[in-house]
């Protein structure tokens, strides 16, 4: 699914909300020829965004706009003091300033609530290639706690709700409905409206979800940030070591270019890890069934 049909079938399940008839709808962003505008640059309010923008891809975004134009039209909301905040497309609001523009192309979204502007943030990154695995598994990780938070339902051990019914009685629109009424899993709908498959979803958001907050911002800054294997080496240690690698990686000196740097003592080799550091891995990577099957079988040995 395209980015321009993924929001109109956003706007179009907000007004199934409101109980407006396909009769009374308007797609504002179904066609681009008919409704983009020019907005002033400084009309644009670029709040805190989930990925800070990177000079060098300014700059590379810049020349490429100047040779071929602007491919894709930033996405705005009315701001609620006058002029417009800016939903999606800071690097391209960033190039256009570096080329000396004082207006840029735009699509107004108009009438979703702030996880769904939230989810079209999301979602319009995802689709670019540049991302690297420390963008996308924070991205991927965000898009996860926002769809669950609007499905509860397709949480893992959630009960079933084939009507999707809130607490409040109401039926609340489906995402992407199955033909059974229930929406998708988070990795099957986000795999149908992103490049990538479930399993590199899976494994982005099990990063996002077990590296402790303070180590992944200090990971950001460091080259490690393009290394997906060492970012779900890090995500498989326990709390205690990521606390003692988030002390070594803020005492190191230099930035440290991957994981086994950080972790190798000057002038000594790595060592082996043992059997016990291997159960404590393994545990930390299990499930909550595979969990209580261990335990049942600990228990059985201590029996014996």
């Amino acid at each position: 699914m395209s980015r321009t049909a993924s929001i109109a079938d956003r706007m179009t399940r907000v007004r199934e909300k409101r109980g407006e008839t396909p009769e009374d709808q308007e797609y504002e962003n179904a066609s681009r020829s008919r409704r983009t505008m020019p907005v002033p640059l400084d009309d644009i309010a670029v709040e805190d965004r989930l990925r800070a923008v990177d000079p060098a891809a300014v700059e590379h975004l810049a020349e490429s706009i100047d040779r071929q134009g602007l491919q894709s039209p930033v996405l705005v909301r009315r701001a609620d003091e006058g002029g417009y905040v800016l939903v999606a497309g800071a690097h391209r609001i960033a190039a256009a300033r570096l080329l000396g523009w004082t207006r840029i192309e735009a699509f107004e979204v108009k009438d979703l609530p702030e996880d769904e502007l939230a989810l079209l943030e999301i979602d319009e990154n995802l689709y670019r290639a540049e991302l690297d695995p420390f963008d996308r598994m924070r991205f991927l990780g965000k898009r996860k706690e926002i769809y669950q938070r609007l499905y509860p339902e397709t949480r893992r051990g959630a009960a079933p709700n084939p009507l999707n019914l809130q607490d409040n009685g109401k039926r609340q629109t489906l995402a992407f409905s199955t033909s059974d009424e229930r929406p998708k899993s988070f990795a099957d709908h986000t795999a149908a409206s992103t490049p990538f498959a479930p399993s590199t979803i899976n494994r982005a958001v099990y990063i996002a979800e077990h590296i402790i907050s303070d180590l992944q911002d200090a990971i950001a800054v460091t080259p490690i940030r393009k290394r997906e294997g060492d970012l779900y080496r890090v995500a498989c240690m326990d709390a205690d070591e990521q606390q003692q690698l988030l002390t070594r990686l803020r005492g190191a000196e230099e930035l440290p270019a991957s994981l086994s740097v950080l972790t190798k003592e000057p002038g000594t080799a790595a060592p082996r890890p043992g059997n016990v550091d291997r159960l404590k891995k393994l545990w930390t990577r299990s499930t909550e069934d595979e969990r209580a099957e261990f335990q049942e079988w600990l228990d059985q040995l201590g029996g014996e």
